[in-house]
């Protein structure tokens, strides 16, 4: 059973295991997210056109979506073309435990070129998406980073030769 708690502007869903904080949006934030999630570089006086807002009332509304967490951070996406071969990696373990989970968890967020890392159900554990110069080099990273560890039963990669559809944008409804 759920128990909703509303404090202030945010909802606290009680789940029974742990409490999950979700920060209540109204049809404005939501309009802003959107547009912001496709143009972060936009003004706040357009946004505020395009929704019905003032400037003012945009720029306090993103700085409190940024100050709650909603808008993690802004970024740049570059063209993936730019940065060598992307592959999609996934892995299997062979010993499953709390401790093999973390110890690769922690491993994964020292790699930068690991660009994502997804702990996922099914008949894997894990989906990685790895960016590096060339499959030459990723052959060697993957012996340093995946056969090197004991806990890894098997994993399997796939070169992405092209995109055919990349989006960063969250569906919002309301």
């Amino acid at each position: 059973m759920w128990h909703i708690l509303i404090a202030k502007e945010t909802i606290f869903v009680d789940l029974g295991i742990y409490m999950e904080e979700f920060v209540a949006m109204d049809d404005f934030d939501r309009k802003i997210c959107a547009l912001v999630q496709r143009d972060n570089q936009r003004t706040h006086a357009s946004i505020g056109a395009e929704i019905g807002l003032s400037e003012g009332a945009v720029r306090r509304r993103l700085k409190a979506l940024r100050a709650q967490g909603v808008i993690e951070r802004d970024v740049a996406i570059l063209r993936q073309s730019e940065g060598g071969v992307r592959l999609i990696v996934t892995l299997s373990f062979g010993n499953e435990s709390p401790e093999s989970y973390q110890a690769l968890d922690d491993q994964l967020a020292q790699l930068p070129e690991v660009l994502q890392s997804y702990h996922v159900s099914g008949s894997v554990d894990y989906v990685l998406i790895v960016q590096g110069p060339n499959v030459e080099w990723y052959e060697d990273w993957s012996k340093e980073h995946l056969m090197a560890n004991p806990d890894i039963q098997r994993f399997t990669t796939h070169v992405v030769w092209s995109c055919k559809k990349f989006e960063t944008a969250i569906p919002l409804t309301g």
